[in-house]
Parts: C-alpha cells; sequence; structure tokens
C-alpha cells in the first residue's frame, strides 16, 4: 500500500454483553474527531429491542449464541473491508472474544481487547461450577435460557455500570453468557497466538470481572502491547472521560504496527 500519512484505518467496534453501539459511542466520537470512520452497532439489536417492546422474541433473544453474535459482526467485518481496506477491530469485554475470532479470520487489520473476557486457554481461574453457582444467584434459576437485564441493579454485581451507562444497555441473551463461561480450548473463539494481525490489550487497574492479571495473561499469549487504565473498572470503554485517551491508544498501539503509517493528531 502506497504510504500516505494521512490515513485512518476504519474502526468496528464490538460491544460486550448487555452493551449496544451507543455504549461505545464515546470511543466512535474520539476516533471520528481524529478522522476515522467508525462503525458501532448493536448486535442482535431487532431481537433484544423486541424484548421491551413486548413483541414476542423473548424466546427467540434467549435462543441467541455467541455464534449468532460473530456471524452478525463478520458481516460488518466483511462490509467494511469491501471498501477497500479491513478494520481496526475493538472489543470490549465478550466483544473481544469476536474479536479475537474474527482477527484470526484475516477480517481485521488490527485487533484491540478492551477490559477482555478471556479465552479459555487463559482461563478466569474460577472453576466453572463457581462461575454458574454465581450466575444463578445474580440472575436466578434458568439464567442460561432466559433474558439477561445488566443495566437493571444486582446486589452482587461486582463492579456495576453507572447509571449514565445503564441507561445505554439493552437485555441479552443468558445463552452468550452461558456459552462464553465455557469454552473450550481450540474454539474459533481461542485462536492459536500468534495473530496475523497487531493485537492491543486495554484494561482497568480496578476491574473487578477482568482482573489486570487476567489481562495480561491474554496479552502474554498473543504477544500484545498492554495499556493500563489506572482508577478504570470494567465498564471504562463507555466512559466518556476515557474516551480520548482511549482513542489514542487505539491509534499509537495498533496504527503503529499496521503495514502503513499515519500521524495521530491532537484533539
Amino acid at each position: 500500500m502506497k504510504h500516505d500519512p494521512t490515513y485512518r484505518p476504519p474502526v468496528l467496534l464490538l460491544h460486550g454483553l448487555g452493551g449496544t453501539g451507543e455504549t461505545l459511542r464515546p470511543i466512535a466520537q474520539a476516533l471520528e474527531r481524529r478522522g476515522f470512520s467508525v462503525t458501532h452497532p448493536t448486535l442482535a439489536e431487532a431481537h433484544r429491542r423486541a424484548t421491551l417492546s413486548g413483541a414476542g422474541m423473548t424466546s427467540g433473544l434467549a435462543h441467541i449464541g455467541l455464534d449468532f453474535l460473530l456471524d452478525e459482526a463478520r458481516t460488518y467485518a466483511k462490509r467494511i473491508a469491501a471498501c477497500g481496506t479491513p478494520p481496526i477491530i475493538c472489543g470490549h469485554s465478550n466483544g473481544a472474544l469476536l474479536a479475537l475470532a474474527l482477527g484470526s479470520d484475516d477480517l481485521a487489520a488490527g485487533v484491540v481487547l478492551m477490559a477482555p473476557a478471556p479465552p479459555p486457554s487463559v482461563g478466569t481461574g474460577v472453576p466453572l461450577w463457581l462461575q454458574q453457582l454465581f450466575f444463578r444467584l445474580a440472575f436466578g434459576a434458568g439464567w442460561q435460557r432466559g433474558v439477561l437485564d445488566l443495566g437493571a441493579a444486582r446486589r452482587l454485581d461486582p463492579d456495576p455500570p453507572s447509571p449514565a451507562i445503564a441507561r445505554t444497555l439493552l437485555q441479552d441473551s443468558g445463552r452468550v453468557l452461558s456459552e462464553a463461561a465455557a469454552l473450550r480450548p481450540g474454539s474459533r473463539f481461542d485462536p492459536d497466538p500468534p495473530l496475523e494481525v497487531p493485537c492491543a490489550v486495554l484494561a482497568g487497574d480496578r476491574d473487578r470481572i477482568v482482573p489486570i492479571e487476567t489481562a495480561r495473561r491474554i496479552a502474554a499469549r498473543y504477544s500484545a502491547e498492554v495499556h493500563v487504565f489506572q482508577g478504570a473498572g470494567h465498564w471504562f470503554p463507555a466512559e466518556e472521560c476515557r474516551a480520548r485517551e482511549i482513542a489514542t491508544r487505539i491509534a499509537h498501539l495498533v496504527g503503529s504496527a499496521l503495514p502503513y503509517t499515519f500521524e495521530v493528531p491532537s484533539a
């Protein structure tokens, strides 16, 4: 590719469980101010909004799993790549699992994992049975087949979103959470290293869902650069006050390793 110091690769932002495109809008806006073209969709949006309107799609949402979300995210990545260049794919929490899968499928120019849910080869260090018990206490019996409301206050939430972030969330599928917790090594959400594209990990030092030690292990597995946000919890990618720094890290950590170079202007 011809060198162009003004070039900005496209970016695809993928939210995590309960999140929406609106949840990651602060990052999108910060990147757009730097000249990037950003896509930040709400995955499974029709099913998730139908549960709020009483349109009778609750059971359908409960049957949506990780493969459904990955197929939808792949469609967005292919659509962007068809315009000339594959995107930098940035995933938050469970969205990081989707980003890893797409990065190993040659659909990404780079991968940024934000407060990433760990692939099974890294793991959480917590036995699956104990995770499942916690989810039952947090969401109730039948959570694996139910509809989860991550925006609602829960007594057992170790790292709840702020009220402002909670207003951007939508109900989501219990199956997605169940499948993410039970993934086995070697699945497409757990690609073997090294990735063929540059990878960066952004983590919060006060994340109580994906502890910093887990984020560092993910970074080590994929030879990724890691940046720690001080005082940040699990939802820091949705915080307005972090958006500018996140956008800069996305540009520097991934952009510096792309086969073309670009300047990162201040905003």
